[in-house]
């Protein structure tokens, strides 16, 4: 799953990191975690981004990077909190 030139997971990172999230941009993938559990990889098509690849859960599109940060958020507060 490519993302053309990495700019929306690169706007994604951004969005994260405001929320306090560690991030890390890959190749095509992003990591981001709060903390030390609870690390998750987000990959992008160009259109959607997912987690862990194309079969994932969408987190959120393209062109609305801070809705999607608002979800993976979500998210990784929920997995912390039940692990």
């Amino acid at each position: 799953m490519a993302d053309g030139m990495g700019k929306p997971l690169d706007t994604l990172a951004v969005q994260l990191l405001q929320r306090g999230c560690r991030v890390e941009v890959y190749g095509g993938t992003l990591t981001v975690s709060l903390g030390v559990r609870g690390e998750r990889v987000i990959a992008c098509d160009g259109v959607r981004f997912r987690w862990g690849g194309e079969r994932g859960h969408v987190v959120g599109l393209v062109g609305a990077e801070s809705a999607a940060a608002d979800r993976a958020v979500l998210v990784l507060r929920q997995t912390r909190r039940w692990s």
